[in-house]
């Protein structure tokens, strides 16, 4: 889980695209419905769910997905998914990969790779009053 501020909140046809600062990084959320909660300087706890998380050894430098530069403290591998536990700046989470991908890809322990959530898999689990 990730603890956020909300900077910006765009809004058209009933679709959100909102922004958020997490320490120094920038995070997006877009969103069908968003609770009338959410407003500007809102302090809000985000998450997503640890299977729409894409990992890479490279950085794809994609400005539209949410990117987190993190260390792999510990791996669980399956025969068919391996989840992995990454800790980032702003946060402690957890993906799960195809054990498939897992070996192909050689992840180890203490490796630092990118972990990338799209705008849509993100969403607001607490608003922080």
């Amino acid at each position: 889980m990730i603890k956020a501020k909300i900077h910006s909140i765009q809004n058209h046809d009933n679709i959100n695209w909102v922004e958020f600062f997490a320490q120094k990084h920038k995070l997006y959320m877009l969103a069908l419905e968003l609770d009338e909660k959410a407003s500007i300087n809102q302090e809000v706890v985000l998450a997503f769910k640890s299977s729409e998380c894409l990992l890479s050894k490279i950085n794809l430098a994609n400005t539209f997905l949410n990117t987190l530069h993190a260390k792999i403290i510990d791996i669980f591998q399956g025969q068919i998914i391996t989840v992995i536990r990454l800790e980032s700046e702003i946060c402690t989470f957890e993906t799960q990969i195809s054990t498939f991908e897992f070996l192909e890809q050689a992840y180890q322990k203490n490796d630092f790779v990118f972990a990338y959530i799209h705008p849509s898999a993100l969403f607001i689990k607490e608003y922080v009053c």
